[in-house]
């Protein structure tokens, strides 16, 4: 099998945070700063797959990734991934981190979503928890937060 996701893991690359069932790294397309990937280290496809000691752990790695996030200089690690990239369309999601209204700001709150299933945009068959750090201003409104991935219809408030 070649899963992107359990090579890194079996490489130990990038791994920011680990517990027993998940492994976090940092997005290498971010769209905020702190943009960060929560992994299963079993490899599944489905949030639906999960058993109660994972849905458990989950929870806990959640908690974990965001005081993570809200504790790392993310200028820095924006300026490594910029001089260690993946490819060039990385470096140009970073360089837009380092612009950010948020970089190296306490985030004012999070989105935190799974692409369930290639019709919710998954590219990758394995599961992986996005935590997206928001930040006041970030975007000019913010109603509807997840709502909005479906244009015109995140604000129900119109």
């Amino acid at each position: 099998m070649n899963c992107v996701f359990c090579e890194l893991y079996n490489r130990k690359e990038e791994v920011i945070y680990e517990s027993k069932h998940f492994f976090a790294r940092f997005d290498k397309f971010p769209v905020s700063p702190g943009h960060a990937e929560i992994i299963s280290k079993r490899h599944v496809a489905s949030l639906f797959d999960l058993v109660n000691d994972e849905w458990s752990d989950l929870q806990h790695a959640i908690i974990d990734v965001v005081k993570l996030i809200e504790n790392t200089d993310l200028k820095k690690v924006y300026e490594n991934s910029i001089e260690n990239p993946l490819n060039e369309k990385s470096v140009q999601f970073c360089k837009k981190m380092l612009d950010h209204i948020g970089i190296n700001k306490k985030p004012d709150g999070y989105n935190i979503g799974v692409n369930e299933g290639k019709a919710a945009g998954r590219t990758i068959d394995h599961l992986h928890i996005h935590i997206i750090p928001r930040y006041f201003g970030d975007i000019e409104n913010p109603i509807g937060g997840i709502r909005n991935v479906i244009p015109k219809m995140g604000n129900y408030e119109k």
